[in-house]
C-alpha cells in the first residue's frame, strides 16, 4: 500500500474511532441526557454562575462557579427528572407555594436571590418533595430515569444520584 493510501486509511480509522467513542454519549455542548432529554452545558454554567452570585455573601458557602459546577450538574439532572415526573403527576406535583415554603423553612431563601440559581434550586427542591411524597417508593422514581453524562463529567451513579469518576482521560490512561 502506498503512503497516500496508508494516510487515507489511517485518517478514516481515526475518524471512525472518534465517532464510535462518541456515538453513545451526549453531544458536545450537552452536559447530560435524562431519558433522552438534553441538559445543555450552558444550563449547568448558568446555574453555577448564578449560585456563586447568590452565595457570595456567606463566607462558608462562597464558592467559584467552577467549584459549584459538579453539584450544579447533579441539581440539573435531578431537576430534569423532577420536571419530567411533575408532568406525569399533573395536579399531584408539588406546587410553587409548596416549593417556596419548603425553601423558607430550611433557610434556603438566599438561593432565590439570583434567577439562575433559583431555577436550579426549584428543580432540586421539587425533586426532594416528589421523593418525599413517594416514601419507600422513591427508589422506583429515581430508577425509572436513564442518565447519560457527557464523558468529561464521568458517569452517572444511579445508587448515589451523582457522577462517579473524574471524566478525565488522563485518569483513564493511568488505570
Amino acid at each position: 500500500m502506498n503512503s497516500s493510501k496508508k494516510l487515507l486509511v489511517g485518517a478514516a480509522l481515526g475518524i471512525f474511532g472518534v465517532a464510535a467513542l462518541t456515538a453513545c454519549s451526549p453531544a458536545s455542548g450537552t452536559a447530560a441526557l435524562v431519558n433522552g432529554v438534553a441538559i445543555p452545558d450552558s444550563r449547568v454554567t448558568s446555574f453555577s454562575e448564578g449560585c456563586s452570585v447568590a452565595l457570595r455573601d456567606d463566607p462558608q458557602l462562597a464558592l467559584s462557579p467552577n467549584e459549584l459546577r459538579p453539584q450544579l450538574l447533579v441539581w440539573a439532572v435531578l431537576g430534569e427528572m423532577s420536571s419530567q415526573q411533575a408532568a406525569l403527576m399533573g395536579a399531584g406535583a408539588p406546587s410553587d407555594s409548596q416549593i417556596r415554603d419548603y425553601m423558607e423553612q430550611r433557610g434556603l431563601s438566599a438561593l432565590l436571590t439570583d434567577d439562575r440559581c433559583a431555577e436550579a434550586a426549584v428543580g432540586i427542591v421539587r425533586s426532594d418533595l416528589i421523593a418525599s411524597s413517594l416514601g419507600s417508593q422513591s427508589d422506583t422514581y429515581f430508577d425509572s430515569y436513564t442518565v447519560e453524562l457527557n464523558p468529561r463529567y464521568g458517569s452517572w451513579d444511579q445508587a448515589k444520584l451523582s457522577p462517579t469518576g473524574s471524566g478525565s482521560l488522563s485518569d483513564l490512561a493511568k488505570s
